[in-house]
């Protein structure tokens, strides 16, 4: 239903729509039930065909509204985030890391093309709640990967994410990002020592999604 209700309300009723999934991205099922369990790297199949489909059908259109919103907007929905939302939880599932790659992302963008359109006071409201933010997922970082092995893990919405996240952070906290990841950078940059080509250079570009996002690169590693 969304995808087809959200072509026919108005902007102020897509706002409502998005902030109230944003609300409540801790008690989705689909993040809910996603959560990694103890022995259980992967939820079960009726849960995974469930994140397909809401990542199919229900991003998209939060995306495209997104891609639009200002920066008041983005800065409401991560207070929203920071304020009443488990980031524990939506950090180790799929689709919590999707929408938070969705908000930081549109920052990123403003910054380019919508800079000076932003008065100072919303950049600087931005910037507390996206220390906040980071100063939360912080402790997280060393866990938010699946606890498969890198040869079968899929992380590439991970690393997507901590692209974006690295963009946006300051020298220091960039630092601070490296070192709460480097012991999956250099596992991933091990394995894939012993992978086929192809499989080696899917695993060694995804680190480097991240990677040149901060301005390095798996290559200077080894």
């Amino acid at each position: 239903m969304i995808p087809r209700i959200f072509r026919h309300i108005d902007e102020q009723q897509r706002t409502t729509m998005l902030t109230i999934i944003v609300l409540h991205l801790d008690v989705l099922d689909v993040v809910r039930l996603a959560y990694p369990r103890v022995g259980q790297p992967q939820p079960p199949t009726t849960v995974r065909d469930a994140v397909e489909l809401f990542s199919a059908a229900v991003l998209p259109p939060l995306f495209s509204f997104v891609n639009d919103a200002p920066l008041s907007i983005i800065a409401g929905l991560l207070g929203l985030i920071v304020d009443r939302v488990n980031i524990q939880t939506i950090v180790r599932t799929k689709v919590g890391v999707s929408v938070l790659t969705m908000l930081i992302s549109r920052v990123d963008i403003l910054k380019q093309v919508a800079g000076p359109s932003v008065q100072e006071s919303e950049w600087e409201q931005f910037s507390q709640v996206q220390n906040q933010l980071f100063d939360l997922l912080e402790p997280i970082l060393p866990y938010i990967f699946s606890s498969e092995s890198v040869m079968s893990s899929d992380d590439f919405h991970i690393w997507q994410f901590l692209a974006a996240l690295g963009v946006g952070a300051s020298p220091e906290q960039q630092q601070r990002l490296v070192l709460g990841v480097k012991d999956r950078v250099m596992e991933t940059v091990g394995v894939a020592k012993t992978l086929s080509p192809d499989v080696s250079e899917k695993k060694l570009a995804e680190v480097n999604l991240f990677m040149r996002a901060i301005g390095l690169d798996v290559e200077l590693l080894g």
